[in-house]
């Protein structure tokens, strides 16, 4: 059976996936899976890996009870990929050939311009903008069978087209509505041919968000132990999503550079919207981030703040902070029954307490960081009553100024 030192077949494994140009991201979950089987064979105290190595680590993760299933096939995957690597059996790298989807005809040339548009303003996703392309293809090839044209594209035409399309009728109108109304914002079509749209929605447009009012995020910060390594870190999460409303992702991502000590405040561009915003570094905040570092951070090169709190240390993940912030309000004894329980709920409640204070909706829209208040209103649909309270103050229009020469009513 052959056999290797662990630490050359890991450096060799990773070279090789990199090599075949596998994508970072996988590399970085292989390492890491991969690390946490040398710490256990350094625990040990063995130094050669074989084959029965990695089937006594897998067998001794299942007798531990609380792995999750698909823990335990992610390390099936590594080590099956590490005793490939040893056995010098070749690893190949998995190609998925999409389809190409053709914008034809006279539509296609609108639309790929519109392509082209939206991604530079919106800067979709590749998810998101393949979902555009193959909505908008379906409806150029159609419409290029039909022979229609902009001249006598109408309501039926559009109807038939989405009727047409049967389980799929969300994902198709979204990118077609908005490609309808480009072509009337554009002066290509005379009437705006995507209103009819606006009517087929998805289902989950109608959910309201989840809140959690002041008593109870007072009993998170209170549940924290904020004594142990872990806590310290956790304490600074949970005050940066409950306080200044910061997304996961820029809390993961969240690097020393962008804490300015000397104004107090945090700059950064965030990762959903790509806008920079510059928020208050608040006493209490700070404190956190400066007790975690120095007393709970482990020690690492990273410059990213916030690590893991086992090894390899490495920079926490999405999914890892809102496990933090759901067991926070677990640990806390707060009722989630139809309420979702990740890091974003806290960003929503923050827009709701703000609003329930009095700041204007323009105001939040900054704080949160969204591109425009529409963004906004979805946080704050649950709270009818306060925006009408907060609402900016309408002057009257004087009526000598539609009767002036040129006004709407001059006669």
């Amino acid at each position: 059976m052959n056999h290797t030192f662990i630490d050359e077949l890991i450096q060799n494994c990773l070279t090789m996936l990199k090599q075949l140009d596998f994508k970072e991201s996988v590399i970085k979950r292989h390492r890491r899976r991969l690390l946490n089987l040398k710490y256990y064979m350094k625990a040990n105290g063995q130094n050669l890996y074989d084959e029965t190595v990695g089937e006594k680590y897998q067998l001794d993760m299942l007798t531990e009870g609380n792995i999750k299933d698909y823990r335990l096939k992610e390390i099936r995957h590594s080590v099956n990929l590490l005793n490939d690597m040893l056995n010098h059996v070749p690893v190949r790298r998995k190609r998925i050939h999409l389809t190409t989807f053709p914008l034809s005809g006279e539509f296609g040339k609108h639309a790929q311009a519109f392509l082209e548009q939206f991604e530079v303003d919106s800067r979709p996703t590749g998810k998101t903008m393949r979902m555009y392309i193959t909505a908008l293809s379906h409806f150029t090839v159609r419409m290029q069978q039909d022979d229609i044209c902009l001249e006598n594209l109408d309501n039926v035409a559009i109807s038939r087209f989405v009727a047409s399309q049967q389980n799929t009728q969300v994902r198709i109108c979204v990118p077609l509505r908005r490609f309808l109304r480009y072509l009337f914002e554009m002066h290509l079509t005379k009437t705006d041919l995507s209103i009819p749209l606006f009517y087929i929605k998805s289902h989950r447009a109608e959910k309201l968000p989840s809140l959690y009012n002041t008593e109870e995020i007072r009993k998170m910060d209170a549940s924290i132990g904020k004594t142990g390594r872990k806590g310290k870190r956790d304490y600074a999460i949970f005050l940066l999503a409950s306080r200044l409303g910061l997304r996961a992702s820029d809390i993961c991502l969240l690097q020393f550079r962008n804490l300015d000590w000397d104004r107090n405040v945090i700059n950064l561009v965030q990762c959903k919207t790509k806008k920079e915003i510059e928020l208050p570094l608040l006493a209490v905040i700070g404190e956190a981030i400066i007790d975690y570092v120095q007393n709970g951070r482990p020690k690492s090169d990273s410059k990213t703040i916030f690590l893991t709190a086992n090894a390899p240390y490495t920079p926490i993940s999405v999914p890892g902070l809102s496990s933090i912030v759901s067991g926070i309000i677990y640990k806390a004894g707060i009722e989630t029954k139809d309420r979702r329980h990740g890091a974003h709920c806290l960003r929503h409640s923050l827009a709701t307490q703000l609003l329930k204070q009095g700041t204007t909706l323009p105001v939040i829209s900054e704080t949160l960081g969204h591109r425009n208040s529409q963004t906004t209103m979805i946080y704050l649909g649950v709270d009818v009553n306060g925006l009408l309270h907060c609402s900016l103050y309408v002057p009257p229009v004087p009526e000598s100024f539609y009767m002036q020469k040129g006004g709407w009513f001059y006669e």
